[in-house]
């Protein structure tokens, strides 16, 4: 693999400039731009460049290993082109188009949550790169499965990175504007025992534990009169937000069916064999129950937001077999659907193409968002 810098601040004159210098020899690469006898691992020094017999900068350097170094130097273009050249690097890709790690960068400034920023930013510092050059030494058999377990960490980390849109659904009066200011932690849609109160889909932004969603409060499911011609008529505006309702469930990655429990009722344990697909149902009024399982998935958002909150956390986890964290701390994570795509594309691959094709894809420039 060769010698890459990138300049990590925007090019341009400005106070500092800042080069990450990796690749095998990047370090002895940069001891030969300056007369120093070595440069210490672990600690920042100074270092005086020079080229050609001529002093060009004293800058600092942070040598993390013999091959990842980051050099600062004063903000001059011209400066930067120099030191290029001494190193006998490319210039940094241009503005707009970066390397995998410039990208998950990019991707870190609207990350959706906590665990996504980690996640990102461990990418940045290089897991995915440092999780793909790990395929090389591995026989066809440890490839694939490490390529699954990759593929895998993608399925998980893109409910991280993109918040999934979770419908509240049922019949009219089953709880769902209760529920969804029990989610938000504040009062957002309107509650009142009177049918037909929500109309329009009301959206917000929310935290199911460790996992963000779009929580979407939809109107109830009831039967109306019959239509009329006037199209101010309750039931005609009742009618157009229970369609809305229909259309919000079909586009949401999850919907949860609320269904009030009757006074008294008795509430079991869930069949394990049902609701693998379809709507998440979630028993309501858990407060007017005669007796509930301990794992009967029933809530009381009014009267135990909390507990209403660990509920559809835990459904929601289920559902998309998700663990409690997305995050572990260092692992390698692709976090694009086509760098997922790409790291698929690396099965099969014979040994002599598997090298270049992995560099190609750590080190190609790529769209930034």
């Amino acid at each position: 693999m060769s010698l890459r810098v990138r300049e990590l601040t925007p090019p341009g004159t400005g106070a500092v400039s800042v080069l990450a210098i990796s690749g095998p020899g990047a370090l002895e690469a940069l001891r030969s731009l300056s007369a120093a006898a070595s440069i210490p691992i672990g600690r920042p020094s100074l270092l005086r460049l020079r080229a050609d017999g001529e002093e060009l900068d004293e800058s600092i350097v942070c040598a993390f290993s013999p091959e990842e170094v980051e050099l600062h130097l004063h903000g001059s273009p011209l400066l930067v082109r120099r030191v290029l050249a001494g190193l006998g690097a490319e210039p940094s890709p241009p503005a707009g188009a970066g390397t995998i790690e410039d990208l998950a960068r990019a991707h870190l400034a609207r990350a959706a949550c906590e665990a996504a920023a980690r996640i990102l930013l461990d990418q940045s510092e290089g897991a995915l790169a440092r999780g793909l050059s790990a395929l090389l030494p591995l026989d066809d058999p440890q490839r694939g499965r490490a390529i699954d377990a990759l593929l895998e960490r993608w399925r998980i980390a893109r409910w991280a990175l993109r918040p999934a849109t979770l419908v509240i659904a049922g019949r009219a009066n089953a709880g769902k504007s209760t529920l969804f200011n029990a989610l938000l932690g504040e009062r957002r849609a309107i509650v009142d025992a009177e049918p037909g109160t929500t109309r329009d889909p009301n959206r917000a932004r929310a935290s199911l534990g460790a996992w963000p969603a779009i929580l979407v409060d939809t109107a109830g499911e009831r039967e109306l009169g019959p239509e009329l011609d006037e199209p101010a008529t309750q039931a005609s505006i009742e009618r157009r937000g229970q369609a809305r309702a229909r259309d919000a469930r079909e586009s949401a990655d999850l919907v949860l069916w609320l269904e009030p429990i009757p006074p008294g009722e008795v509430v079991g344990s869930p069949d394990p064999s049902a609701q693998r697909d379809g709507p998440i149902l979630v028993q309501t009024f858990a407060d007017r129950a005669g007796s509930i399982s301990p794992d009967a998935r029933a809530l009381s958002a009014l009267l135990d937001p909390i507990g209403a909150r660990e509920t559809v956390a835990a459904a929601f986890r289920a559902r998309l077999v998700l663990p409690e964290d997305p995050w572990t701390q260092g692992v390698a994570v692709p976090f694009t659907p086509e760098l997922a795509r790409e790291i698929g594309g690396l099965r099969g691959l014979p040994r002599s193409a598997l090298a270049a094709a992995i560099e190609a894809l750590v080190a190609a420039d790529r769209a930034l968002p």
